[in-house]
């Protein structure tokens, strides 16, 4: 029976992975979370599950992010954030920590990444992150199997259909889309290492707050300081 581990499953895309993963009773999932209350208020039928088995706590805590994805067919890395923060390491953190706790030849490890590099200016910090974090991992090709999953702007939206590409991509589509592609890859070796689009087959909406993420990431990106002063005031 398959077997899979979702660090972050309270995010988006953690969250829809799991209701995915849920919808077969033969697959068994780990999952992280930092808060086990929020992930049972999401999914509240959890407890009376015994194909599910939630491992709370911080995500440096290497002894329990081990007994997380110990034994598991595949990893879904998907710990990250939407917003430009100056110095943000988020994936390289996550890169670093799941390193430590992969014993060789272990799973499969789709991870989410950047899709492209416009606009670059507006997400550089996130970029920058993806980056150095598939560096590090790149180090360990030969024990490690990693998919580079490199979605678009993702959306509100409900699940259109998917498709997998490695020339071509969609600006917008839905988180859904991503983790049904996302366990796709899981199965199918012959995208390790690469960097895999996640395309949707029918048409998706377009969020009515990207300027607002695209004016507010050329201010972190051009004048650092200021995501410092936002969060002070409470506007970030």
């Amino acid at each position: 029976m398959p077997s899979y581990a979702i660090l972050n499953g309270t995010g988006k895309t953690g969250r829809c992975l799991l209701s995915i993963l849920l919808e077969s009773p033969q697959n068994t999932i780990n999952v992280y979370v930092r808060s086990r209350s929020r992930l049972l208020a999401l999914f509240p039928e959890l407890p009376d599950n015994k194909k599910v088995t939630i491992f709370s706590g911080a995500i440096d805590d290497i002894a329990l992010v081990s007994s997380c994805v110990s034994g598991v067919d595949a990893v879904f890395a998907v710990v990250a954030t939407n917003e430009n923060i100056p110095g943000n390491r988020i994936a390289q953190d996550q890169a670093q920590s799941r390193r430590r706790v992969l014993p060789p030849a272990d799973p499969r490890s789709p991870d989410k990444t950047r899709a492209h590099p416009c606009p670059d200016h507006a997400f550089s910090n996130l970029y920058a992150d993806l980056e150095h974090a598939e560096r590090y991992l790149r180090l360990h090709h030969s024990w490690l199997n990693v998919v580079f999953v490199q979605p678009g702007g993702l959306v509100e939206d409900e699940r259109k259909g998917h498709e997998l590409s490695l020339e071509r991509q969609k600006e917008f589509f839905s988180n859904p889309d991503l983790a049904a592609g996302m366990i796709e890859l899981a199965h199918d070796g012959k995208y390790d290492w690469k960097g895999v689009s996640v395309i949707p087959t029918g048409k998706s909406k377009v969020e009515w707050w990207l300027p607002w993420y695209l004016v507010k990431g050329l201010l972190f990106h051009y004048v650092p300081p200021s995501h410092w002063i936002g969060q002070k005031l409470g506007l970030v």
